[in-house]
């Protein structure tokens, strides 16, 4: 099942290098309203322990919902970046002006690849918390021409909920590890037991070292800033419906466009997927290619227990090739 994604991860680790490229996304027309896609949920894989999903909104046609999942999954959405990493988060909302910046995007922005990093093993002897790593991380990118962002929002203190719950993140890592990987190789991201083992290590370690992770959620944002991170302030409530997993290489998904269409309280989780090897290749110290693909497979395990940990169980997961 979804072939392109694991046609894309070999393709990468066989012949890609790391020059940005730009597509021109496809005007395939969408589905009939007729034709009835069976989109996988988290519930589905035992996941999704928060509010945000469709089962929880009584604002929804159920009409519009479906016609919505296959309009994105035809790919009418998508749009071009600049970019080959991600640097925004995959949150729905838009700035005040209703706009989202058009670049790839992870759950956290640029922290996405910083905890994906960590999980994968490619933290430092140097990296003895979070800020540090953070910044590490964030500098490699910029020398290598790469935009970094985070984002908060207009009524908390950290907006951003992969930087603001990145504790039970990990530990969702940690205990959920199966039923993630069980999701992951659906979409063609299959974890050896090995791999399994050393990401659950990994994400312990870190739960067990005092101090490693920030009391204050907003100062890693605020530090990111002054490490040169574009800032988004996105206003408003969680309306995400689903998450938009895009394995369209230089695309993003346009969720003015998704709003203007169907209405504000429409709005989609996007994670742009083919970015991850992308970032693991370019943060990769030492260049090995096995360690490379476990940090893409971190990133991969990152987003989704975000997803898990602030998403309902009835999130469907809507590709995009």
């Amino acid at each position: 099942m979804f072939e392109s994604l694991i046609k894309w991860y070999k393709d990468f680790f066989g012949i890609q290098d790391t020059a940005r490229t730009v597509s021109t996304p496809s005007s395939q027309p969408p589905q009939s309203n007729n034709a009835k896609a069976d989109y996988h949920t988290l519930g589905g894989f035992n996941l999704g322990l928060g509010a945000i999903g469709p089962a929880n909104r009584t604002d929804v046609d159920q009409a519009v919902l479906s016609n919505m999942y296959q309009t994105i999954a035809s790919g009418e959405f998508n749009i071009p970046v600049n970019d080959n990493v991600p640097s925004i988060c995959v949150d729905g909302r838009c700035n005040k002006d209703g706009t989202r910046e058009a670049s790839p995007s992870a759950a956290g922005g640029t922290l996405s690849i910083v905890y994906g990093a960590d999980l994968g093993g490619a933290s430092t002897s140097d990296d003895t918390s979070e800020i540090m790593l953070a910044t590490r991380i964030a500098n490699t990118l910029k020398e290598k021409g790469h935009a970094i962002g985070v984002h908060g929002d207009d009524h908390s203190n950290c907006g951003c909920g992969a930087c603001a719950k990145v504790k039970n993140i990990y530990q969702h890592i940690a205990e959920k590890i199966n039923d993630i990987v069980s999701m992951t190789s659906q979409y063609g991201i299959t974890l050896s037991q090995p791999e399994k083992d050393s990401i659950v290590q990994h994400a312990q370690n870190r739960l067990n070292q005092p101090d490693f992770f920030a009391e204050d959620r907003s100062s890693v944002l605020q530090h990111a800033q002054e490490c040169g991170s574009m800032y988004e302030e996105l206003i408003g409530a969680h309306n995400e419906l689903g998450i938009a997993l895009n394995t369209r290489p230089g695309t993003t998904i346009d969720r003015s466009a998704i709003r203007a269409k169907y209405g504000p309280q429409y709005d989609m989780f996007v994670v742009d997927a083919w970015t991850f090897a992308n970032a693991a290749k370019e943060i990769n110290t030492n260049e090995n290619a096995m360690t490379t693909e476990l940090i893409a497979k971190a990133i991969t395990l990152q987003n989704v227990a975000t997803a898990s940990v602030l998403g309902h169980g009835s999130l469907r997961i809507i590709p995009i090739s």
